[in-house]
């Protein structure tokens, strides 16, 4: 009988880590968070896509935000409230807090950087390296580097998979 006991118990120890293992393997987060401030959205998104926080560590967003006197070429007004709510909104959710597959590819390649902008990340310059080509960026549907939702049809619900980018002509 204790030979009996013995396999049960280790059986019943593999199962619960191979579940356990499945769920954890499962359980991460694949896509980005789509962008649900509707200040950030407002301020932002006016301009230009509304990035999502996790295209970019905090250390990003803090230089961005204090230098909005000179934001690449333009000048930014934000009333401080709105300023506050903004940098909590991109404090919580940069790319260093996510655990979201990009967010976390995107941390290990700029090992200690802070670009300010989100083509100068290392991963990202690496699965565009065609598309970043003149001909691409010279199209009147593209425009700049800046409007992903231009090839990424998913772009504002998080999505930047291979399988819903379609290069416009």
């Amino acid at each position: 009988m204790g030979k009996w006991l013995t396999k049960i118990i280790v059986l019943v120890v593999i199962l619960i880590c191979l579940g356990g293992a499945f769920f954890f393997f499962n359980n991460k987060k694949v896509y980005l968070k789509p962008v649900n401030n509707q200040i950030y959205k407002d301020h932002c998104g006016a301009c230009h896509f509304a990035y999502q926080p996790e295209l970019l560590p905090d250390t990003s967003w803090e230089k961005l935000l204090a230098k909005l006197d000179d934001h690449f070429g333009e000048i930014v007004k934000l009333d401080g409230d709105s300023k506050k709510i903004i940098a909590d909104y991109l404090e919580s959710n940069d790319a260093q807090t996510s655990q979201a597959a990009r967010a976390v590819k995107i941390m290990r390649s700029l090992k200690k950087d802070a670009p300010l902008r989100i083509t100068d990340i290392p991963y990202i310059r690496d699965v565009h390296h065609d598309e970043f080509s003149p001909d691409v960026l010279n199209r009147k549907s593209v425009g700049s580097l800046s409007n992903c939702s231009a090839c990424h049809t998913t772009a504002e619900n998080g999505i930047y998979d291979d399988r819903y980018v379609e290069i416009p002509k």
